[in-house]
This record gives C-alpha cells, structure tokens and sequence, in this order.
C-alpha cells in the first residue's frame, strides 16, 4: 500500500506539472499579407546595418506558419544582407497551439524535434527554430543565424539552401520532411518574461539572392528538474501497471 501511495503522489505532482491552460507557441511570419499579396512586413521584424529593403518570395509550407510570403536577398551594400525578427515573452502572445508531441520537423532527416506542449509568455526555456523555403540558387554563402537570451547568444552557421534542413525524406502530410516544409531549431535559450530578445540572420555575401527567411518560431520547453521528475513519475506509472496486473 506504501508503494502504491507513493506512486500516486508522484502522479499527482505530475498532473499538477503538466496542467497547463494551453499548448501553445509564438510563431512571426516575416510578411503577413497572404501569397501573392503587397509586401507588409511583420512589426517584430526589421532589418540590420545598411540593409532597408528585400524581395518577396515564395512560401515555406512550416506547420502553423500559413501561407506567407517570405522575403529573400536587400540593399545593403557596406554590411551583410541582415535579417531581425524579435520577441517579448507575456506580450507577444501565443498563437499556434500544437498538441504534445506534434512534429515540427523531419522525423527522419535535420530538424527531427517535437512540440513540447507548453504555453509560452513565461520566463524560462525556449527553443527558437526558423523556416526557409525551399531553394537551391542561394548564392550569398552559409547565413550567421544569432538567437539572443539571458546568456551567452547561440550562434549557428546555416547553408539555407534546401531549407536549411537537409532533403525531404518523409512522405505524409505537407508540412513534415526538409526543405520548406519544416522548422529549424536553431538553439536553446533562457528567456524572461518582459524582456525582448532577437534571431539575427547575417548572409557572408550580398548577392542577388544572398538568404532567405519565412518565419521564426519561439516554443517554451520543460526545464531539466520537470523534465527528469515527468521521466521518473512515467517510470512509477509503469511500476504501477505491473503491480496491477
């Protein structure tokens, strides 16, 4: 009776860990006019150095993004082709909600991650991932992709070219598989609620077609002590099972 009292607090501190109000995430297309449509740039995203202007493109097909156009090469001419797309955690409110578990990217290829069926505004734990459309004919060289956060910023160096994902090796419904119909995550960062933070893309080279970017993601994700108590409560769960049989 002991154990089985122990396991049933367990459970119980886990639905109390998991009892969230939402699923949800914070997802910014880089144009918010529908394909085809005038260019109107997101009011979270801005452009950096001498760069004020880039062209519209086709869509990337991400799950949660929804037919936008994404924007691709600039102006700039003494710096780098740069891209800024921001978010404010408890103001910039959550609007996509994936279930627990929903696949975000390849489940076979780069990208192979999955919604951690938390609400987001809080401070804590975000992973930040990025879409591009699919393309073979960017020429500016890898893209210097800066997620910023409390700590130090993570820095990636992406060849955005296929997406930035690898080839599409998952058949199945649209937005699963490389190319542009996945999301990147491009890092790991502590956030706080209130506070403002960046995804900075950076070309090597301003060429024509120097990057390419559709939208930018913030997901809120457990912190290790709820990850490992939500491991050891699944494992007295399954004690339980065995015990009952």
């Amino acid at each position: 009776m002991k154990k089985l009292a122990c396991i049933g607090s367990v459970i119980a501190l886990v639905a109390l860990l998991t009892a969230h109000t939402a699923s949800a995430a914070f997802i910014a297309a880089v144009d918010l006019d529908p394909v085809d449509g005038p260019q109107s740039l997101n009011p979270n995203f801005s452009f950096g150095g001498d760069t004020f202007s880039a062209s519209d493109s086709t869509p990337s097909a991400a799950v949660g993004l929804g037919l936008h156009q994404s924007i691709f090469g600039g102006d700039g001419v003494n710096f780098p082709d740069t891209y800024i797309m921001s978010y404010t955690p408890g103001v910039d409110a959550d609007n996509y909600n994936p279930a627990a578990g929903a696949l975000l990217g390849s489940s076979t290829g780069f990208g192979t991650e999955l919604s951690s069926g938390l609400p987001g505004g809080g401070s804590g734990l975000y992973n930040v991932y990025i879409t591009v459309p699919s393309s073979s004919n960017i020429d500016g060289g890898p893209s210097t992709v800066t997620v910023t956060g409390d700590g130090v910023p993570v820095v990636s160096l992406l060849n955005l070219n296929d997406g930035g994902t690898g080839a599409d090796l998952d058949p199945g419904s649209a937005f699963v598989g490389g190319a542009n119909n996945s999301w990147y995550k491009v890092g790991t960062v502590s956030l706080t609620a209130g506070s403002t933070y960046t995804m900075t893309m950076e070309a090597s080279l301003n060429t024509f077609v120097s990057q390419r970017l559709a939208g930018v993601m913030w997901e809120a994700i457990p912190e290790p002590s709820a990850a490992a108590l939500l491991g050891i409560a699944s494992f007295f769960i399954w004690v339980r099972r065995r015990l009952m049989i």
